[in-house]
């Protein structure tokens, strides 16, 4: 074991020891794949309650912890990694929203965990430039439920969900969230994600046909959450997290290149030197979190942040491809599974056009909003 991620691969075994074992004796192009079962043995390690507090029967882990775990798995199996993340904010923000709530809302987040229930998260929606806080989903009241219509895609974690949170259009205009299980009928899962890129993340299409949904499982932005404060809080841990499961794929470029004995120590420090000032800027947001601290300025600091790691990242994986060499790049495939995994980084929203104007008008004395 090198001294690179040792207090992220420390970190992973200290909450999930089993997963750590499970990770470090698969091959890596094994857990990537559509079949793996990585995301089933996450499950059974314990995984679903990483960022839950002990007192709700959870793991306790704090956003420094967590970040730190997610970069060791992501080192592993990026896939893997991605499909978390996508757990953890669904969980983590309903986690935060219950710990203001009723004793009936934070019974469900125990009973959640100690189901050890996977949670899809059907938030964002896969368009380029689009709004991410715009739902793809309607939700139309029919006396005590709901009734949802519409589909979100990609939706990692689609055939191992046990709830999917949706970003809900009500038909009053307002936006809700809605939890529904995932064995209610008219929810389906249909083929989406073709790339060999990131299959392990079970990304298909959830398509939802006159689902109907009981009243008191769709939380209304107006009345739940009206400042947006715990929708913003989603997306910290999601920008965190999925960041961290990025770094983790780079870095696993950097461990193989320890390890194949090049020598070429200038292209491994230029390489490492964006890589561990990346974790160092997520590490420090994390930090923040764990404080309390929430709302614009923390979320702009965190999109900056997120926009300089991706360039970062292309930076150093392609430095350590070329210091790896061409003989390396050609009888391996985990070197350039890695280098493309990095890549869908850009991939995940916000993305960049849609929102630079709002962060450079708040830098300007504007309010910040996701657009």
């Amino acid at each position: 074991m090198t001294a690179l991620m040792a207090r992220e691969h420390a970190a992973l075994k200290s909450y999930l020891p089993d997963l750590a074992t499970y990770l470090d004796e698969t091959p890596l192009l094994t857990l990537e794949g559509r079949d793996s079962g990585a995301i089933g043995r996450f499950r059974d390690a314990g995984g679903t309650a990483l960022t839950i507090p002990k007192e709700s029967g959870g793991l306790g882990a704090s956003a420094l912890d967590s970040v730190r775990v997610q970069r060791a798995i992501g080192s592993r199996s990026p896939s893997l990694g991605a499909a978390t993340t996508m757990h953890h904010l669904s969980l983590a923000t309903l986690n935060e929203f219950a710990q203001e709530a009723t004793d009936e809302d934070r019974a469900l987040i125990t009973s959640l965990v100690e189901q050890r229930a996977v949670v899809a998260s059907g938030f964002s929606e896969g368009v380029t430039g689009g709004n991410v806080f715009v739902p793809t989903m309607t939700a139309t009241r029919n006396g005590s439920s709901y009734i949802v219509n519409g589909s979100k895609k990609p939706c990692s974690l689609s055939s191992s969900m046990d709830l999917l949170t949706a970003s809900v259009e009500v038909d009053t205009g307002e936006r809700a969230i809605a939890l529904i299980p995932a064995g209610t009928p008219g929810i389906s899962v249909r083929p989406f994600w073709e790339s060999w890129v990131l299959a392990g993340a079970e990304s298909d299409e959830v398509h939802l046909e006159d689902v109907e949904v009981p009243a008191d499982l769709v939380l209304l932005n107006g009345a739940d959450d009206p400042d947006g404060r715990h929708e913003m809080t989603g997306y910290l841990w999601f920008g965190m997290l999925v960041t961290a499961n990025y770094l983790g794929a780079a870095s696993a470029l950097l461990e193989r290149l320890l390890s194949a004995g090049k020598d070429d120590y200038e292209g491994y420090v230029r390489a490492a030197a964006d890589v561990e000032n990346a974790m160092a800027a997520i590490e420090n947001i994390a930090r923040a979190v764990d404080e309390g601290e929430r709302g614009q300025d923390i979320s702009v600091r965190l999109l900056f942040s997120r926009i300089a790691i991706r360039d970062a990242l292309v930076r150093a994986s392609a430095a350590a491809v070329e210091s790896l060499g061409g003989i390396a790049f050609i009888t391996s495939s985990d070197i350039g599974y890695l280098t493309a995994a990095v890549h869908a980084f850009a991939f995940h929203p916000p993305s960049r056009r849609s929102v630079s104007e709002s962060l450079a008008k708040f830098h300007a004395g504007d309010e910040f909003a996701f657009v």
